[in-house]
């Protein structure tokens, strides 16, 4: 089952790739230039995206005709690269103050979300693909760079965004690949970095931990065990090295390192998870970033028996957190392994009372998966900031 679903989304991914990069020119048809691009109808559509009217112009590109949209694509990419040999005022240049390529980038990257996201309302598995308009994106992305000189911050926050909108409608592959199509264009990305590495993360999670060895296997068993296991440990070893290239490129991205921490945690590496853990603590004023980190530290102190500084740092978690359950239950069972009960089952009642009462998601509980509309936030915000 594990190697079924490993082909199906080695699939999906390589399917993906081979969408973002397909060749402008996918028609061979020529377009005619145009003097003044883009067409009409096209800068209208995109004038009522970065309006008030945005939904409108998104269910509007429903249908809209593939060849004239690849002819406005061609000239805008002629005038863009015309642009750079321009000095002074030139007919290029009045293009691209009337027709915003942001807009028309982000135009595309919703109505691509509309058609292939899912919204993950119930535990039901999503149904999640990859069309065309990733590829206008990415051709949009293209132009974007040759004429604005501020490209680079606008299209670093579109991909986190987009790897972030995809994460939280489970559509992992996709996400993957929003952040590796990202990574093309900016390598040494650090929030980027970090984004694909929580995504790798996830995907470590998701797999299949293999059953047991036991001494009755048989041969073929214990060579399916075996490659199971490497396998797994080849996914979190990737999101190790990934969450280390974040770290490279921007130290002080903190939440890197909490899951740093966790993933070392992971490989079976206490001593460097533990140093990761503490330095989180140590530097980070984020509460999720802090609470997560306690809880995960106070879990290496109790695996090693150390078990007053496991409720020390479950207590520091409970101190961020009140509401948490998982500090409350932690403690509890710390207490239990000390010997003693009394406490155990105060600090058990009291986690319980917090099921009850909670009004607000634990984020250990979400670790695993996104569960909150951050991408799309961020997206409506870089919309919304076309306008100012």
């Amino acid at each position: 089952m594990t190697s079924t679903a490993s082909l199906i989304r080695r699939c999906a991914v390589t399917a993906l790739g081979a969408l973002f990069l397909l060749p402008s020119g996918a028609s061979a048809a020529q377009c005619p230039p145009a003097r003044v691009p883009p067409s009409a109808e096209y800068l209208k559509l995109v004038t009522r995206y970065a309006s008030a009217e945005h939904a409108e112009a998104v269910l509007a590109l429903k249908g809209w005709n593939d060849e004239r949209l690849r002819c406005d694509l061609d000239n805008l990419y002629a005038a863009a690269v015309a642009l750079g040999r321009c000095r002074g005022k030139c007919e290029e240049r009045v293009v691209f103050e009337r027709f915003s390529i942001r807009a028309a980038l982000l135009l595309h990257a919703e109505r691509e979300i509309l058609e292939n996201f899912g919204v993950p309302v119930t535990e039901q598995s999503v149904t999640c693909s990859t069309g065309p308009q990733a590829q206008t994106v990415e051709r949009l992305a293209t132009i974007l760079l040759l004429v604005d000189p501020e490209a680079k911050a606008f299209l670093s926050r579109f991909y986190v965004a987009m790897t972030r909108r995809a994460h939280w409608s489970h559509c992992i592959p996709q996400a993957e690949q929003w952040a590796r199509t990202g990574l093309k264009r900016f390598p040494k990305d650090g929030p980027l970095l970090m984004t694909l590495g929580i995504v790798l993360e996830t995907t470590a999670f998701l797999t299949l931990v293999p059953a047991p060895r036991t001494a009755n296997l048989g041969p073929q068993a214990v060579r399916q065990y075996e490659n199971q296991t490497a396998k797994l440990g080849a996914l979190w070893e990737r999101a190790r090295r990934t969450f280390d290239e974040a770290l490279a490129a921007d130290p002080g991205l903190h939440e890197a390192r909490m899951r740093l921490g966790r993933v070392l945690w992971r490989l079976e590496r206490p001593d460097l998870a533990r140093v990761c853990f503490e330095e989180a603590i140590a530097k980070s004023d984020d509460k999720v970033t802090l609470y997560l980190a306690h809880l995960f530290l106070g879990r290496i102190h109790e695996d090693q028996n150390r078990l007053a500084d496991a409720e020390k740092e479950y207590q520091a978690a409970l101190a961020v957190r009140p509401s948490s359950e998982a500090a409350a239950v932690a403690i509890s069972h710390a207490r239990l392994l000390i010997g003693d009960t009394g406490g155990a089952r105060e600090f058990m009642e009291s986690g319980l009372e917090q099921v009850r009462l909670r009004i607000e998601g634990d984020p250990f509980k979400n670790y695993p998966m996104i569960h909150t509309r951050e991408g799309q936030t961020n997206l409506d915000d870089l919309r919304k900031a076309l306008s100012r």
